[in-house]
This record gives C-alpha cells, sequence and structure tokens, in this order.
C-alpha cells in the first residue's frame, strides 16, 4: 500500500472518528430538544392522572383560568397530583393567606442530573427531617400558578407531589436555574395555614427533643 493511500486512509478515520463525536455529544446534550423533552414528559404524566389506576392521582385546572375556559383538555392549563399522604384538615388556603409548607422543587431527569436537577428546596440538609426543619413561610400568590393551584386545594397533613406544566411554571423565560420550557415537579406538604387578617402570630415554634 503506497504512502498517499495510507495518509488517506488515516485522514478519512479521523474524520470519521471528528463526526461521531460530535454526533454523540449532539444526542447526549443536557438540554437538547428541551422543550419537546418537557412537554412529551406532562403528555405523559396527563395519561397516567387520567386514568387513575390506583385512585391516587388529580387533575386540576390552574386557579386562575377564565370563566370561558370551557372544557380544554389541553395538558398545559392543568397541573397532577400524586397524592402521597392525605391530611386531616377541613380548611383550605386562599391566595391571600399565609401558608407554611415543606417544599423540594426539581426538573425533569438529565444525563447530569438522573433524579432530576433540585432547584429548590425548604430545607437544608439532603432529606427533610419534620422534626426540625421549620416549614417555608408565604402566601399562595407569591409562587407560579401551578404551585399555587396546589396549595390552594390542599388541607394541613396533605402530602403531594404535583407536576406542573411550564406554561404555569416558569414558562418561556425559565428562573435561575431552571431551564427555558421546563415542567417542574415538586414534593409539597401543607404543614399550616394562616387566615389573611386573622392569623396575626405566624411563627413556628419547633419541638424540642
Amino acid at each position: 500500500m503506497s504512502k498517499n493511500i495510507l495518509l488517506y486512509t488515516f485522514s478519512a478515520l479521523l474524520s470519521l472518528a471528528a463526526f461521531n463525536s460530535c454526533k454523540e455529544s449532539e444526542e447526549v446534550g443536557e438540554y437538547d430538544n428541551w422543550k419537546a423533552r418537557n412537554e412529551h414528559f406532562i403528555d405523559s404524566i396527563s395519561s397516567v392522572a387520567k386514568a387513575n389506576a390506583d385512585g391516587s392521582w388529580m387533575v386540576i385546572p390552574a386557579f386562575n383560568l377564565s370563566e370561558d375556559f370551557g372544557n380544554d383538555q389541553d395538558p398545559k392549563y392543568y397541573i397532577y397530583v400524586k397524592q402521597l399522604q392525605k391530611g386531616s384538615g377541613t380548611d383550605r388556603p386562599f391566595y391571600n393567606d399565609s401558608i407554611r409548607v415543606h417544599y423540594s422543587g426539581r426538573i425533569i431527569p438529565t444525563s447530569a442530573h438522573p433524579a432530576g436537577l433540585n432547584f429548590d428546596k425548604s430545607y437544608s440538609g439532603s432529606e427533610l427531617d419534620a422534626a426540625t426543619d421549620v416549614p417555608s413561610l408565604f402566601c399562595p400568590n407569591q409562587n407560579v400558578v401551578g404551585f399555587a393551584t396546589a396549595v390552594m386545594n390542599m388541607v394541613v397533613g396533605d402530602r403531594w407531589k404535583v407536576y406542573i406544566p411550564a406554561y404555569l411554571g416558569y414558562g418561556t423565560q425559565g428562573k435561575d436555574k431552571v431551564p427555558a420550557h421546563s415542567a417542574l415537579i415538586f414534593d409539597i406538604q401543607l404543614a399550616k395555614i394562616y387566615k389573611y387578617q386573622v392569623d396575626t402570630d405566624t411563627s413556628w415554634w419547633v419541638k424540642k427533643r
């Protein structure tokens, strides 16, 4: 085999390797086709929630939908709830009430974060310690529509896993660690409701061990 042929063959192999390397990088990009992936994820969750095979799922329309919303079945207008624990309360918070909640928020799994990037949580450790961790205090109206919709349908003691379409989350802009078009996955436990202009003491006392 001549030197020119060897050189040509070696160059071709290098080019093929470079092409395959680029192709693999494109295929495993953490946020490639992110909008489509998130929409597909919510569509899948929507199907599971609507089937409600084990009776633990709920499909809840966004609280701020207009009266002429009708019966639009587009998944982006709903949150999807997996009930993990049922509370014993009877009251539900209104938009301007104050609440205390334990929560953890993630986006859908990626190559770098197989469990989904944890972008926010109410406790400092890796796991919630309900005996010592103080629930966060805020109003439903301080949150994205999907989160507000969830807590306004909860009673004290409820713990839900909530799936929120990007449209009811941070939408096309994203926020901080959350890329645009991200579905949000929250684990939420409602700990206390303080009624607007009635319960003025919102302190939280943790029992000592």
